[in-house]
């Protein structure tokens, strides 16, 4: 009775998670390494062109940047200011990619995606529902509003092959007069709504599709804005996964007042999270290396990210996002991101188990990520006397026996277990041919 009940049980937990309604947490995890890439980044990553074929090289060099920054995944910014960046019948183009204020005679976004998935990336389209202008928003309370995101929703997911559609933290804005008066309860109200209705809209697309949301990292704050980040993380049917931007390091404050904040904030969600849906932490790239006044640690260290990124792997959380892509090449940041790519190390070998004959030779292979690290791995045997290998990982084989070669960067580092059989003797026919061509030799010197 119990196995049967066991059985019943598993089957409703993997029926519930093939449904998309319990996206479950992969406990202490990288499992999404991202970057969000914004619309205010297009011109520096030269996407701004009328050029097809130069929009094409140089989203291919992104998205190969961004893998080699060992990301896996790219929050790519395609509606920011109620627009988008494909040719829609929703909304009108975005600015930020016009060049010289024409429309390209390309699709950006179907390239964009094409490019990313050629390096192994996930794409989500990143969309901000309500902004047209840092001054005016679509009315949250409107069904017409509600409508309208789920429109450019729709497509979206219907015309392109996107792995996702995320929302960032403006909502209901704290400098618009039209809405001061509005309620908090009835903010959340109203933005709930719209939440599962596009929850709605991309799951009856694809169950695998994902839907998530990066609210600003102070719960108070969401919450004014209309984001119910308490409901969304305790309820099912809004997200499958929240990435709070979490952006303060664990030395904030002034004249000596010192505050884990970033600790502090991650412990809060990390507390309200009843359902344990994923959640990938938003980082604060862009303030690496800066002077910030009630902030000092991002001047004073350059090991904050590393940091960060402990402490989200060892409380059981499942990634993060950086906030942006160009700080990964920001002077400023450079030492910080040294840190980060090492942090993130890790070395492939061509081999787990090779057998060789003594004296001959094998050369093992080894790759290094992320790649932005460079071709700096180093080689060595385990016993000498056995096996040897050169600096380009040519494998020896001197005298059997076992020994581990092993392909190292730093502390990181994989081997391959070698065999080393003994060499194999002459057999009796070939032993009397060798005899008689000696023979033959000593007759031909005496003549």
């Amino acid at each position: 009775m119990k196995r049967r009940m066991v059985i019943i049980a598993a089957l409703v937990i993997a029926w519930t998670l093939w449904i998309g309604e319990g996206t479950v947490a992969e406990a202490g995890s990288y499992s999404v390494r991202g970057v969000w890439v914004s619309c205010f980044e297009y011109k520096d990553v030269g996407l701004c062109t009328k050029s097809e074929a130069e929009f094409r090289k140089n989203a291919d060099r992104l998205f190969a940047n961004i893998k080699a920054n060992g990301c896996n995944t790219v929050y790519f910014h395609v509606r920011s200011f109620d627009d988008a960046i494909y040719p829609s019948s929703t909304v009108g183009w975005s600015k930020y990619l016009l060049d010289g204020g024409r429309a390209p005679s390309f699709n950006p976004l179907r390239i964009l995606i094409d490019y990313a998935h050629k390096y192994g990336l996930k794409f989500h389209a990143w969309m901000n529902p309500y902004r047209i202008t840092y001054k005016k928003i679509l009315n949250p309370a409107s069904a017409e509003t509600t409508a309208k995101i789920v429109r450019q929703v729709k497509e979206i997911i219907n015309n392109y092959k996107v792995d996702g559609i995320h929302f960032d933290d403006y909502f209901y804005p704290s400098n618009i007069k039209k809405y001061k008066n509005v309620k908090k309860e009835e903010r959340k109200n109203n933005v709930n709504q719209m939440v599962r209705a596009v929850y709605r809209t991309v799951k009856a697309k694809n169950r695998r599709l994902k839907f998530g949301i990066s609210p600003a990292g102070n719960i108070s704050n969401c919450e004014k804005m209309g984001a119910d980040v308490k409901t969304w993380m305790s309820q099912r049917g809004y997200v499958d996964y929240i990435a709070p931007q979490i952006y303060w390091t664990d030395s904030y404050g002034k004249k000596g007042k010192k505050t884990a904040m970033f600790s502090e904030r991650f412990a809060q969600w990390q507390s309200y999270n009843r359902l344990d849906i994923p959640m990938y932490i938003g980082l604060a790239l862009y303030r690496t290396g800066c002077r910030i006044s009630d902030d000092g640690g991002w001047k004073k260290s350059n090991k904050n990210i590393v940091n960060q990124m402990q402490k989200i792997k060892a409380g059981n959380s499942e990634g993060y996002i950086l906030f942006q892509y160009t700080d990964l090449y920001r002077s400023a940041a450079a030492k910080e991101v040294k840190n980060y790519l090492k942090k993130l190390a890790s070395v492939r070998i061509s081999k787990k188990k090779k057998t060789i004959r003594a004296g001959k030779k094998y050369k093992l292979k080894a790759s290094l990520s992320p790649s932005r690290l460079g071709k700096k791995i180093k080689w060595k045997s385990a016993n000498k006397k056995i096996a040897t290998v050169s600096k380009k990982g040519v494998v020896k084989a001197k005298k059997k026996g076992k020994v581990k070669i092993y392909a190292y960067y730093g502390a990181v580092k994989k081997y391959c277990t070698v065999k080393v059989k003994a060499k194999k003797k002459a057999s009796k026919k070939a032993s009397k041919k060798t005899g008689k061509k000696k023979k033959k030799g000593k007759k031909a010197k005496k003549k």
